[in-house]
């Protein structure tokens, strides 16, 4: 029988530790909020139902949470209220919470399921995912008794110091619970006096004390469960996610020269044989064909899409743009909210002028255009079909280049 579950991401704190107006989970990590990670991997593994707790300018997350069910914290008391929130929603609910901090985002598909199986199978009361590190500051410490038997987790704050080197067992924030069971032990925690606020891991020390059965699971790789508390550990995490993304296109048959040198975010898509040269920037949600060849120091933005056996070279930049087969942009160049046709080609120092002061307007260069160097296409406007613009032409919005034709000089006129 199929065991009845529900994912749940804490993410309503402020996040003091980022130095920031925002809060933490709108925080971007390569590229994207860095509470769209968590999400994500709970979809991923089959979890159709998400609670989403919000909090702090709960506002500037609604547009990354929507498809989730949402609980609103509505005054900052810590994990162990935040958590508490969602009761509401889970009255009819009996089965398995499976827990996530907001900011843990590099966690794995394979070891949540891994969790949920080994939580299910030894029929706990809770599961924590626990992990070992060398230097575990700033985590919470697992606390075993002489069996061997959790019996609390403590916050590193409130650890003794000859504790502090001694435990290196720690928490990870990732929990499997038994509902509805939990959230009556929910309402026993005791505020903390020093911090104001309910911590989540009190509740282990009170479930102990009721001999019901606490589990653990270990996880060896510590990378996997890294938490993003300040600017330092967003920027592992970034370092971390970039490797894990490379590796993962590497494989599907796409070199990358030099990947420590490279910089692809998330949601990026790249066709077998293509090449990537050092210094490229791509950014979320990009598509690349197959055998195209991008950089070095290349930048493409999102929502561009390249097709198969394009070339891009040196300091060319696309954004929202579309390149179509066996086009090639080699040198200097910026299309903005450009669609190319099929092989075109677009000499050195060419410029879509794509914005006029008030929005963003479209260019559209037809099949086998010549764009001539230092060429400088004004939106909105058209070039045909294997027309051609001369060298330093100047082509005004709406003085669209008529297919097979030559234009010259500033401002671009027909050769006669």
């Amino acid at each position: 029988m199929k065991k009845e579950r529900v994912g749940i991401i804490l993410a309503a704190g402020k996040g003091v530790r980022m130095k920031s107006e925002w809060p933490k989970m709108s925080h971007l990590l390569l590229g994207k909020p860095l509470i769209t990670y968590p999400i994500k991997v709970l979809k991923r593994i089959g979890i159709k139902r998400i609670i989403t707790v919000i909090g702090y300018k709960k506002d500037l997350l609604l547009p990354y949470v929507k498809d989730t069910q949402i609980a609103i914290q509505k005054r900052l008391l810590g994990t162990g209220d935040a958590l508490l929130s969602t009761e509401r929603y889970l009255k009819d609910f009996k089965g398995t919470l499976l827990v996530l901090s907001g900011d843990v985002p590099l966690v794995e598909e394979k070891t949540l399921k891994d969790l949920l199986r080994y939580h299910e199978e030894t029929e706990s009361f809770v599961t924590i995912l626990v992990t070992e590190m060398d230097n575990p500051s700033g985590y919470g410490r697992i606390l075993r008794n002489e069996n061997g038997e959790v019996i609390k987790i403590v916050e590193e704050t409130d650890l003794e110091e000859e504790d502090l080197e001694r435990l290196k067992e720690v928490n990870t924030g990732i929990y499997c619970f038994k509902s509805p069971a939990i959230f009556s032990y929910l309402k026993k925690i005791k505020i903390n006096p020093h911090k104001k606020e309910y911590y989540l891991t009190d509740v282990i020390g009170l479930i102990s004390k009721d001999k019901e059965k606490i589990s653990t699971y270990f996880i060896k790789d510590y990378e996997e469960v890294l938490g993003i508390n300040n600017r330092r550990d967003l920027s592992r995490a970034e370092k971390i996610m970039r490797i894990r993304i490379m590796n993962r296109l590497m494989e599907e048959g796409v070199t990358i020269v030099d990947p420590e040198n490279t910089y692809i975010e998330e949601g990026v898509k790249i066709g077998e044989d293509t090449i990537i040269y050092p210094f490229t920037v791509i950014e979320k949600d990009v598509s690349i064909g197959k055998n195209c060849r991008i950089g070095p120091f290349c930048h493409i933005r999102e929502k561009t899409v390249i097709k198969d056996n394009v070339e891009l070279g040196n300091f060319v930049e696309l954004v929202r743009s579309k390149v179509s087969e066996y086009s090639k942009a080699k040198h200097l160049t910026y299309l903005g909210d450009t669609w190319v046709g099929k092989k075109v080609n677009i000499g050195a120092g060419t410029i879509v002028a794509n914005f006029d002061g008030k929005k963003k307007n479209r260019t559209v260069i037809g099949d086998e255009a010549f764009i001539g160097s230092g060429t400088i296409l004004i939106a909105p406007v058209k070039v045909g079909e294997r027309a051609i613009t001369g060298a330093g032409a100047v082509v005004t919005k709406n003085k669209n280049v008529p297919p097979g034709k030559i234009v010259v000089g500033v401002p671009a006129r027909v050769l006669k």
